[in-house]
């Protein structure tokens, strides 16, 4: 394998000889027989980039149209406070509207100043009726109603159309910025101004015209054209060729110029990190990065330094969290209290609920090792944190009253191992035995928060939680006693697992103790 060195170097090499020899070749080429495709797509280019500027300007008028169109969602509006909102863009953006009018359902347009009409015939609101998902049409060309300008409407969906059955905004846009914008460009629409992809292409003279087009992406029915004599398309080649080889050579002078910076300050100690870190991946704990070369390397090393070890760090916290874990779930006198269950069962002649007993303590245990990983589907904890229930249930008759609220699609969203029991064990031990008032009430939850969170919920109407106990377990300080330790060791295991971006959050009142548990949501499937 060759060195880093060796291989920037020959790729210098081989790129600034293939330039040159790509420059000389593409220069005697378009010298000889490819001037006019070369002007072409320069012109092209030039085309495109006025092309853009038309597109961010109809792309400002449509953010300031969602802008509106999103204020019901947010507040409830009257069809006269939604006329003051548009009344201020106008006012506002004078020239980029001739009219902000308001369009209900059945199409009928309407203005705080001029009179009513119906566009129900209308392309454009025929248009966004049919594509209910789509957020706006734009019409072809119009005259505005009010000063007879040359004008598109962009009818834009309201988020929530109001109570009046106000669902669209109408916007009159007039084409004067746009014309300015496009200054030697023309925009047709058939008759000379703007065309449609429905529309002919205006006529041009292949033999001595050529027609450079461009499409719009906020209006991807429309499409701007440029008619250019091909005559123009020649002139200043020789210019610009020699131009082509000045930049050309100058760009391979500051590679040259660049490449022995690199090889001098850069590649080098690189090259000694990336050993370094080879070692680390062969498992030498001892190895670390020398902290020389340029400020930049001399800060990667030293980062790299220290996440070696917050890493060696947080393994030993991990393994020591995963022990305390098991421990917590898998307690001698739950097993021996499940057997004796069982026994008694069986000896009491119930042989199926201990058969029923035997296949929740199963599932608790297989569930439980969920083969070693810390990552678990929500569904498999689900029928972890049932199997614990049903059990516990045998001998509480007050956790008979117990239900999960959970969407279909969120049962196979992965969390953290063991994230679900603690919370439904704590809400057991100091909240519904204490109150023993034997129809205690258990409810798990869970609801996506957002695209990247995740709440699960776990509520009961047993024993409040002591105020004094209540703040610690949410500013965190709450270390846990002889029995209590779960909800701290779910704590710091979540802590290490989701790099501090999980939150538990207790709510407890005379009538209902509630914990909250906030997630990251886990891409991928488990």
């Amino acid at each position: 394998m060759h060195s880093l060195k060796k291989q920037t170097v020959s790729l210098f090499l081989i790129t600034s000889l293939s330039l040159i020899g790509l420059i000389y070749t593409t220069m005697r080429l378009e010298m000889s027989r490819n001037i006019l495709p070369l002007n072409t797509s320069v012109t092209q280019r030039v085309v495109d980039n006025r092309t853009n500027q038309i597109n961010s300007w109809f792309g400002e008028r449509l953010a300031e149209l969602r802008l509106l169109a999103d204020l019901p969602a947010r507040h409830h509006y009257s069809q006269a406070e939604l006329f003051q909102e548009t009344a201020a863009v106008e006012g506002f953006e004078q020239h980029n509207y001739v009219s902000i009018r308001l369009v209900s359902k059945d199409g009928i347009s309407r203005s705080a100043s001029y009179p009513d009409f119906s566009v129900r015939n209308r392309k454009y609101y025929q248009d966004l009726v049919a594509h209910p998902k789509r957020q706006y049409t734009v019409s072809n060309l119009l005259t505005s109603r009010e000063d007879h300008r040359a004008i598109v409407i962009i009818l834009y969906r309201l988020a929530r159309p109001l109570t009046d059955g106000t669902t669209y905004l109408a916007a009159a846009v007039p084409l004067t910025k746009v014309e300015s914008l496009a200054k030697n460009l023309t925009i047709y629409d058939g008759k000379g101004v703007i065309l449609s992809a429905d529309n002919d292409s205006p006529q041009v003279n292949p033999k001595t015209e050529l027609l450079l087009t461009a499409s719009l992406d906020l209006l991807p029915q429309w499409k701007v054209n440029y008619v250019v004599p091909k005559k123009s398309l020649g002139e200043n080649t020789q210019q610009l060729l020699r131009l082509l080889l000045v930049i050309a050579l100058v760009v391979i002078g500051l590679l040259g110029l660049l490449l022995i910076l690199l090889l001098r300050q850069i590649i080098q100690p690189i090259v000694g990190l990336t050993t370094t870190m080879t070692q680390v991946q062969a498992g030498n704990r001892q190895v670390r990065a020398a902290e020389t070369g340029p400020s930049e390397i001399r800060s990667l090393a030293t980062a790299f330094n220290q996440m070696l070890v917050e890493v060696y760090v947080s393994e030993a916290q991990s393994r020591e969290a995963s022990i305390r874990v098991l421990q917590a779930q898998i307690q001698p006198h739950f097993l021996y209290n499940t057997l004796d269950t069982i026994q008694w069962q069986i000896l009491g002649g119930d042989s199926d609920a201990a058969v029923t007993m035997l296949e929740n303590l199963s599932i608790f245990f297989r569930k439980g090792l969920n083969h070693g990983q810390d990552v678990i589907a929500l569904a498999d904890e689900l029928a972890h944190v049932k199997s614990y229930i049903n059990i516990q249930a045998v001998r509480h008759p007050q956790l008979a009253h117990w239900d999960y609220q959970i969407p279909d699609d969120l049962l196979s969203q992965p969390l953290l191992h063991f994230s679900l029991q603690p919370l439904v064990e704590n809400a057991i031990n100091h909240g519904l035995r204490p109150a023993n008032h034997g129809h205690g009430q258990l409810v798990i939850q869970a609801q996506q928060l957002d695209d990247t969170r995740l709440r699960l919920t776990v509520s009961n109407d047993g024993a409040p939680i002591p105020s004094a106990t209540l703040q610690a377990l949410n500013d965190g300080s709450y270390q846990g006693g002889k029995n209590g330790y779960g909800i701290y060791n779910l704590r710091q295991r979540l802590q290490l697992f989701y790099a501090g971006q999980a939150t538990i959050h207790f709510i407890s009142t005379p009538t209902l103790t509630t914990v909250q548990l906030d997630l990251p949501i886990i891409e991928g499937d488990v």
